[in-house]
């Protein structure tokens, strides 16, 4: 069975974008989903993002089997999330922000081609 870690990195960096920690009345500030994604992507390598990837198509397919072994997984980690902050249950959430993934992905695929092969070029 996968580890999930990196979901679980995300899971938290999505808490804490959206200020879940506070008092309803004390959210001021509150990160969209880009800003937390592009957050989370800037720690993170390459593969990390991959696997980000993996653990969230992972996830959702298990989710559509009806098998809820990741949600026991994120719960060990105090990880809750409330569908009624983003409208929508926590696989299709999950599987939306996909493309956004991608892209950032894509991103670091780039730079990293240019990092090791850029010299190339140079003369």
């Amino acid at each position: 069975m996968r580890g999930y870690m990196q979901l679980i990195d995300f899971m938290r960096e999505l808490g804490d974008g959206i200020l879940d920690h506070l008092p309803e009345e004390q959210r001021i500030g509150l990160l969209d989903t880009e800003k937390i994604v592009e957050n989370w992507m800037l720690r993170k390598s390459y593969l990390q993002a991959l696997s980000l990837k993996k653990d969230i198509t992972t996830y959702a397919d298990l989710y559509k089997t009806g098998d809820y072994a990741v949600d026991e997984i994120l719960a060990d980690y105090d990880l809750c999330f409330i569908p009624e902050r983003f409208g929508v249950e926590e696989h299709i959430f999950l599987t939306s922000i996909l493309g956004l993934i991608d892209f950032h992905i894509e991103k670091k695929r780039k730079a990293f081609f240019i990092k090791c092969f850029g010299w190339l070029g140079y003369k």
